[in-house]
């Protein structure tokens, strides 16, 4: 341990990063690269807070065949171009160390196979279902989402009593535009009257 070094939290997660294509290239070194893995990045958790990435480990295939893994601090900055996501700057803080894969025993291609597979309660678990959550006292909670609906044109069950009482307002309606009517066609008889000297009707 090199003192001065910044060091990572207790409880923060790696981001581990692979260089290189020999990780693709041959089934060994995607067994390291799986076994890497399930040794470095500690429990899973569902849910991590930006604070918690404090430390990169990147991993590089050498053509030579050497492997070196390197350990960098990672301190979260403002960005200075003025965007929303913070800029990430890398200080070396080990350890570091190159090693070669010299011997490896793995089993079966079945046998790893199974080994790998999840059970089926961590699949159903691990599933993230759309538009559904829960609650702080464990109440599940959907959403729902619908078109834009135009509530003066929805029809929706009325009561008999506003049956009848928009009957009523109906017949009344009706009832005003006669009459409204008929003292029109007064009006305009009288004005008959007084221009012409007798009624329309007499004729």
């Amino acid at each position: 341990r090199v003192r001065g070094l910044p060091k990572k939290r207790v409880g923060s997660k790696p981001m581990i990063l692979f260089v290189g294509d020999s990780w693709h290239l041959s089934e060994e070194m995607r067994n390291l690269q799986n076994l890497l893995l399930d040794v470095l990045r500690g429990e899973p958790v569902d849910k991590l807070a930006l604070v918690g990435l404090d430390h990169v480990i990147c991993i590089t295939a050498a053509a030579d065949g050497v492997i070196r893994l390197r350990t960098y601090y990672c301190k979260l900055k403002k960005n200075p171009d003025g965007g929303r996501s913070p800029v990430p700057y890398l200080t070396s803080s080990g350890p570091d160390i190159d090693f070669t894969v010299r011997r490896s025993d793995y089993a079966s291609a079945d046998m790893y196979k199974l080994a790998r597979k999840q059970p089926k309660e961590v699949r159903a678990r691990s599933k993230k279902v759309k538009n559904k959550s829960t609650n702080i006292f464990g109440e599940t909670i959907g959403r729902l989402h619908l078109d834009k609906q135009d509530i003066d044109k929805m029809q929706g069950k009325r009561s008999k009593t506003l049956r009848i009482a928009g009957k009523i307002q109906a017949e009344e309606e009706r009832a005003a535009l006669e009459e409204e009517l008929q003292r029109e066609k007064e009006e305009m008889g009288k004005e008959f009257r007084a221009t012409m000297g007798y009624d329309e009707d007499s004729e």
